[in-house]
């Protein structure tokens, strides 16, 4: 005869352990939020793929994602934008000018962007300028360069601890990252239709999770002028304890040729965390709207919102 008065405490225990697994877990997916202020810049047309567009040619989006792609299409763009982030209570705004017309195969770029936020855990302020060069070898070939600039202070209350139990940033009121540094880029369009694009980013390691050193690297299917997909690989060497990956996918439709409709997703692989995306714009000759918007899947997820309005110098 077998006593069950022994097993028992077994099952008890095991129901307990199971139960205070269930209750730590909202704390545990907080605690292991990215740290603010951390996020990728980016449009808001870039924002509605879900930040998929390591390999579109053209657009002011390649100052920030890949500056190889700003001389694939002929343009003159001023853009201002504005982006607002829940949760951190983030506001981001900023300005982006490229223009690929004015000297044969040559295009640049330069952009200023100021992020800011006052919550209960952390203060934030930062100002990233940025200088890009791109060059076209022939019709299909090109490579960019971009120089950037970032200054930023932020004071937080407490540690942020990311899933492998270390800090990503102590508490501290002093200046987390005053310094350039570097992304290079290039860009490959095979028949009209396919463009392939590779990126590092902060090439120069200012050793911050602010600027971590990243390489990224696209595929991009264009389809009659009317749609576009894509889909990136990130792989982020620098701010965790080991490589952290990262997968977007998105795409947008061309309409009448004044209306675009985005979607995009994400999954990060290091902190196990899905994103989706979705955005919208208008143009004619003489000027765009954009507007993005991407939301974290996850409890009281991040979302993030942003509008631009582009002029089109002729």
């Amino acid at each position: 005869m077998i006593d069950y008065t022994v097993q028992k405490p077994k099952h008890n225990l095991l129901l307990l352990t199971i139960s205070l697994c269930l209750v730590m877990s909202p704390l545990i997916a907080a605690a292991e939020d990215p740290l603010v202020g951390t996020a990728q810049t980016m449009n808001p047309r870039a924002l509605g793929t879900a930040g998929a567009m390591i390999a579109s040619p053209g657009g002011t989006n390649g100052v920030y994602l890949n500056p190889a792609t700003i001389v694939m299409a002929p343009l003159y763009h001023i853009e201002g934008m504005y982006q607002f982030t829940s949760r951190e209570n983030m506001h981001n705004g900023g300005l982006v000018i490229v223009d690929s017309v004015t000297l044969p195969n040559i295009g640049a770029g330069v952009s200023f962007n100021y992020a800011g936020c006052d919550s209960n855990r952390t203060e934030h302020d930062s100002f990233d300028g940025r200088l890009s060069l791109a060059g076209a070898i022939g019709k299909m070939f090109s490579l960019g360069v971009t120089g950037r600039y970032l200054s930023l202070e932020q004071n937080r209350s407490s540690s942020n601890w990311g899933p492998a139990g270390r800090p990503a940033l102590p508490a501290s009121g002093s200046r987390q990252v005053n310094g350039f540094t570097v992304d290079a880029a290039a860009a490959l369009r095979i028949a009209e239709i396919v463009t392939l694009g590779l990126v590092g980013y902060n090439l120069t390691h200012v050793e911050s999770v602010f600027a971590p050193i990243v390489l990224g690297s696209g595929i991009s299917l264009n389809l009659m002028k009317i749609l576009s997909l894509e889909t990136d690989v990130l792989a982020d060497f620098t701010s965790h304890d080991k490589t952290g990956l990262t997968l977007r996918a998105g795409g947008e439709i061309f309409l009448a040729d004044t209306v675009f409709i985005r979607a995009g997703y994400q999954h990060d692989f290091y902190y196990q965390r899905n994103l989706i995306a979705a955005g919208a714009g208008y143009q004619n000759p003489n000027f765009g709207i954009d507007l993005g918007f991407s939301q974290d899947i996850v409890g009281e997820g991040k979302t993030r919102v942003g509008i631009s309005f582009k002029y089109f110098v002729p």
